[in-house]
């Protein structure tokens, strides 16, 4: 933001002074930069010490916009104002109402704020007069100005609720109250009241009962003088090569060699599959352009016989990856998961559905469109000669080829697909707001799971589709059911096996909690025999709501835990009925819960955690359960000695940093994240960070205040005030980049394991991150991602 070449000042004396504070017409008189400003100042030593120096650039950072959202420039302010300005009767300057003035500056989120710091920068009680464009132009300059003196007075303002020169204890309390309820925190009064008395006790040295304006920059420099790596901008990278931590010579790797590492093994199975496709595409074209079907139908006979043929590979190979149990069984092996990328099964199902569907398009549109028409209206003769034993020496209609058992199953089939495929695209199946009212009463996830089975009908029609064909009777040819076979029969196993194992897995429930944000967490006994991995899912039942619907939800207890739990979030119906059935249960104090089954456990991307000496695990919301589990099995292996050869390592360092949108968001969480400090005494093994994006970052004058609450709390008994937790709450969003940055630093020649599970969006910045660390440093960073 660029600094006013000169800015408007009031007398320090009292912001109540009539004199000072006016801001109209002939009163507001320019004055110089004041002495401590740095514009003005050529070295540090022009102040009276060092220390001086620094609290200047300490109290440089304090805003009073919202950098990210507020107007950049009085030219964005000026065009605001005139989109709303009123033009007075008198002739004079427009105006806008003093209501108006969060609008032209762009704080429109924090209104009662932006009508603090207008009475503030007016220092009157006049605070719902008209707002002229000088005045607006003066007030801008003056949030705007970077002289410390200049922020400190209007700071003292903005507290100085009645203007009396004083800042009591009482306004210090409303001003916590209004910075509370600009970021969305939940306080109460007798809570501001207490969180008042040691800020005064820590700057009313004298505890005379109020604090003057020379004793502010005390204040703000508990607020200011925390050095956020998470939110600071990020440093310059100047690594070139250096020695990684067994002190061998590295350089950074290229950029080919990061996106060959990172994504060789999709390739190779993508390639593969292509060339499957290709292979039975050409092979079956070449076959039939020697049939004499081939003088009746041409190329267009080749070209569906081409598709029929991938097709029958892609509906048996869509299958393999939603086979859960083999996948999971198949993941354990290391050798195998080497060369195999069961992290993206889904992605692989959706880019072979995609290929079903081209095949559908081109077998049965090169049908509809050519084949079918050329037979009905060939030569008699050529018609005689080539197919007509196919058709019982007659040539048919169009109609009468549309009515045959190959036809009617495959159209039948199309439209079964054409269902199944629409409803599970991302936004039928989370209702995604742009779709009108009356579809979305049709989709979600329910439409989405029970279209699906619809498929049970159409592997039917397709075997009922192969044993009629047009062109030949030869059993030999008729190859849809040694495709389809194998992956048939171990899908409809893995079902039966899945129907039974969770017949006996109805389990306990121990406990049931009802937290903020709707958000349920369970406890179950464990079943005998169960055992799992940190980072593995599990299908939760509730015959109650539906006796089909099963929904995967991650573990977060540990593997060396006596029970199993689970912290679902109300996103869709059936969680949303399951909330309140035990929301229910738990005010009702009711001795039973309604039954619950689970299946599983199932594995995920999150179990590569073992893999890697250092994880990075980002949540955001409730895509922190994952990675409850695996910090809760990092601590328990950290404290066990003489482990077993067979046992894996894991990780030596773990970092957590949790991205959450409110406040109550912590409550899903707070026991463990209380527990977290006395089973990790050393603070060497595991780092929690936490953030909350509805606060203003730490600089922000609607912040200040809360971050020297959270200082001298965090100080006094060890406790983060938002939180409520030893865990120390960040404001605002992370910045990903610096918190990169010295993950390479700390972490120099490391191979870092970074798993993120939450919304696509941020997926790719990370992504990209780990890619642009990677290429500039010689730490690597290598990615895993689940979506919820």
């Amino acid at each position: 933001m660029d600094s006013p070449e000169a800015h408007y000042s009031q007398s320090s004396s009292s912001s109540s002074s009539s004199s000072s504070s006016s801001c109209h017409g002939s009163s507001l008189v320019p004055v110089q930069t004041s002495a401590r400003c740095p514009a003005n100042r050529d070295h540090p030593a022009d102040d009276q010490d060092g220390g001086a120096a620094t609290t200047s650039l300490v109290i440089q950072r304090l805003r009073f916009l919202d950098a990210s959202a507020a107007a950049k420039h009085w030219s964005q302010v000026e065009e605001r104002f005139d989109r709303i300005a009123l033009s007075r009767r008198d002739g004079t300057e427009p105006v806008v109402k003093w209501s108006d003035f969060a609008f032209c500056v762009g704080i429109q989120r924090s209104t009662e704020y932006a009508h603090e710091l207008l009475r503030a920068l007016r220092g009157r009680d006049d605070v719902k007069a008209d707002v002229t464009r000088s005045e607006l132009h003066y007030c801008w300059r003056r949030v705007t100005d970077p002289c410390p003196d200049s922020k400190i007075q209007i700071f003292f303002d903005l507290c100085d609720r009645n203007m009396d020169g004083l800042i009591s204890r009482c306004d210090v309390k409303e001003m916590i109250l209004l910075s509370a309820s600009a970021n969305k925190l939940s306080l109460t009064g007798e809570e501001a009241d207490e969180y008042a008395a040691p800020i005064m006790d820590a700057v009313d040295a004298g505890n005379r009962g109020y604090i003057e304006l020379s004793q502010v920059e005390t204040l703000l420099k508990f607020g200011l003088s925390k050095d956020s790596a998470a939110t600071t901008p990020s440093p310059r990278l100047c690594y070139h090569g250096g020695c990684d931590s067994n002190g061998a010579v590295r350089q950074p790797m290229s950029r080919p060699e990061v996106l060959f590492r990172t994504y060789w093994r999709r390739a190779w199975i993508v390639v593969l599959w292509l060339a499957i496709c290709i292979a039975l595409f050409a092979w079956k074209f070449v076959q039939y352009q020697h049939r004499m079907a081939f003088e009746v139908m041409g190329y267009c006979l080749c070209t569906a016989k081409g598709a029929a043929e991938t097709l029958k590979f892609n509906m048996a190979v869509i299958l393999l990856p939603v086979c859960r149990n083999t996948v999971t069984w198949l993941r354990a092996s290391r050798r195998v998961g080497m060369v195999v990328p069961f992290n993206d099964n889904i992605n692989f199902h959706k880019l072979i559905a995609g290929g079903i569907v081209i095949g559908v398009i081109l077998h049965g549109g090169t049908h509809l469109a050519c084949d079918f028409p050329r037979i009905s209206s060939s030569d008699s003769s050529i018609f005689s000669r080539t197919i007509a034993a196919r058709f019982g020496y007659h040539q048919p209609s169009y109609v009468q080829i549309l009515a045959t058992t190959e036809a009617v199953t495959g159209m039948t089939m199309v439209v079964l697909m054409a269902i199944a495929f629409s409803l599970a695209t991302r936004w039928p199946r989370r209702r995604v707001p742009p779709l009108p009212r009356s579809v979305r009463q049709v989709t979600g996830y329910n439409a989405f799971w029970y279209s699906h089975h619809l498929f049970i009908f159409v592997y039917a029609l397709l075997i009922v589709h192969s044993m009629f064909l047009f062109l030949t009777s030869n059993l030999i040819e008729k190859t849809t059911w040694m495709y389809i076979a194998f992956p048939m029969l171990l899908y409809a196993g893995e079902r039966i096996f899945r129907a039974v194992r969770s017949a006996f897995y109805e389990v306990e429930i121990l406990k049931a909690n009802v937290y903020p944000g709707k958000v349920l967490s369970l406890m179950f006994r464990k079943p005998e025999g169960f055992e799992y991995r940190s980072g593995m899912y599990i299908y939760v039942q509730c015959p109650r709501i539906s006796p089909f619907e099963w929904h995967p939800f991650s573990l977060t207890s540990g593997p060396d835990d006596g029970h199993l739990s689970v912290h679902i979030r109300t996103l869709g119906d059936w969680s949303y009925q399951l909330y309140s059935l035990f929301q229910e249960a738990t005010a009702a104090r009711l001795d039973s819960y309604p039954k619950i089954y689970i299946d599983g456990p199932y594995g995920a991307a999150s179990q590569d955690y073992i893999k890697y000496d250092v994880v990075v695990l980002i949540g955001l919301g409730i895509g922190a359960t994952p990675f409850i589990s695996i910090l809760k099995d990092v601590i328990s292996h950290d404290h066990v000695d003489n482990r077993l050869v067979s046992i894996p390592k894991g990780p030596t360092k773990a970092y957590l940093y949790w991205v959450t949108r409110d406040q109550s968001s912590f409550a899903w969480f707070r026991d463990f994240i209380r527990q977290m400090p006395k089973t990790n005494q050393k603070e060497s093994i595991m780092e929690m960070h936490n953030f909350l994006t509805s606060m203003y970052k730490e600089e922000d004058a609607r912040s200040v205040l809360l971050s020297a609450i959270q200082a001298l709390s965090h100080a006094k008994n060890g406790v983060d005030f938002i939180s409520q937790t030893p865990v120390h709450t960040h404001f605002a969003r992370p910045n990903w980049s610096s918190i990169f940055s010295r993950l390479s630093r700390r972490h120099s020649g490391s191979r870092i394991g970074v798993f993120y599970c939450g919304p696509p969006a941020l997926a790719r910045e990370l992504e990209e991150l780990c890619t642009k660390f990677s290429t500039k440093t010689i730490t690597r960073f290598v990615f895993h991602k689940e979506h919820y």
